[in-house]
């Protein structure tokens, strides 16, 4: 089912956490839509359509819809960036994306002066130049409120922002959107690099796949300034090696290499890496701990949960205090039920980590065609026999 050869260059998606980044940034300070590709992410197209509608609005008086579909990010960021731009407008989008937590941003924001009103279909914002110097936000369910309020940070005359806790969840980001943000009001150039969020598929392929031996990821950066490099070291303890090349990071599996067989990894920092680490860890003859996984349920998906419950045929799991999941993979090499019918809950990152199964297993997956969200170009390597209805 999966199109890849041993020694293949395999080509990610652009990271679309730095490029969304970048886009609004580059909208807000420099008056500019950059242009996007056509293999880019679907969030960075959500991100970039909407920046397009804000552009081009021209009522003052009627709200203008600005509909994000069911992107996360795009929907904080975006709220952040509407607060301080002229005219009326109304932010929606999916029923699930209605559902995820977004108060402390729009507490954060009212207290800077923001007029934002939530109704049923999602929020209206009255956007008007806005000033303020300090301001709290509290990050417990999301480090993104505070990346939303350092994309408008420059615009709003922002000095001081108290991040709560010290600690947040995927900490990261944060770090990230102020590279981003110094970046282009400097005026330094960003060269396009490849995701690492989905570069931890490639690397737990690699290591799961029987035929495999190196792959090469395309413009994928070692020193990279994105969180989830993290992916290289935790796979280093599993028995796949980096190596920086031109071309991009090779991947190598060393057939010899013994991994502990108790693990454990703190995801707090880096949750989009749980769902491949959870599957890895189902094919493996290992005990894992995937601990700091408390958000994990306010994704795409009740992730966390969907995990826990897909993975019950292939391994033994168990979530406790809806933080924390340990899996063994005691069941490795006993028959199942074929085909085994596998529910990916329209969330593109089990899409991804489920596939790994077929591996090992006759699996049909409920859906694949919400993994564009983030890397159109899985289906290109991924070539189910068939998918099921939802």
């Amino acid at each position: 089912m999966f199109c890849v050869r041993n020694g293949d260059a395999i080509r990610l998606n652009s990271s679309k956490s730095l490029l969304i980044r970048e886009l609004i940034s580059r909208f807000l300070y420099k008056g500019v839509l950059m242009d996007v590709l056509p293999e880019d992410s679907g969030d960075v197209h959500v991100v970039h359509r909407c920046l397009a509608t804000v552009r081009g609005a021209r009522s003052h008086y009627q709200p203008v819809t600005v509909d994000v579909r069911d992107g996360g990010a795009a929907c904080r960021f975006l709220m952040a960036v509407l607060a301080v731009t002229e005219g009326e407008w109304l932010l929606t989008g999916t029923p699930r994306l209605l559902e995820r937590p977004i108060e402390p941003l729009v507490h954060a924001l009212t207290t800077a002066g923001a007029a934002i009103v939530r109704t049923d279909c999602g929020w209206l914002i009255s956007g008007r130049p806005l000033h303020a110097e300090s301001i709290t936000v509290d990050c417990t369910l999301s480090s993104q409120f505070a990346s939303a309020l350092l994309l408008i940070g420059p615009k709003i005359g922002l000095k001081d922002l108290t991040i709560l806790p010290a600690t947040p969840p995927s900490e990261p980001y944060i770090s990230l959107t102020r590279h981003v943000v110094s970046a282009v009001l400097a005026d330094v150039p960003f060269r396009r690099e490849a995701d690492w969020s989905t570069a931890a598929f490639w690397y737990a392929f690699l290591l799961l796949s029987p035929e495999i031996e190196e792959l090469t990821l395309k413009n994928l950066r070692i020193d990279s300034v994105q969180g989830d490099v993290f992916t290289s070291f935790i796979f280093k303890e599993l028995g796949v090696f980096s190596k920086q090349k031109d071309e991009g990071v090779l991947l190598q599996k060393n057939r010899c290499f013994k991994p502990d067989l108790n693990l454990y990894f703190n995801l707090e920092s880096h949750p989009d890496l749980a769902p491949v680490l959870a599957v890895t860890a189902a094919m493996l003859p290992l005990s894992v701990t995937l601990d700091g996984l408390g958000n994990l349920n306010q994704k795409e998906s009740r992730r966390l949960d969907a995990l826990a419950c897909e993975l019950l045929p292939f391994a033994t799991v168990e979530v406790s205090d809806g933080n924390t999941l340990r899996i063994r993979g005691d069941k490795m090499g006993k028959s199942v039920s074929a085909p085994v019918v596998i529910h990916t809950h329209g969330d593109h990152r089990l899409v991804m980590a489920f596939s790994l199964l077929s591996l090992q297993y006759d699996v049909q997956l409920s859906d694949i065609e919400c993994v564009v969200k983030s890397y159109p170009q899985f289906e290109n390597f991924f070539h189910p026999p068939k998918s099921i209805g939802k």
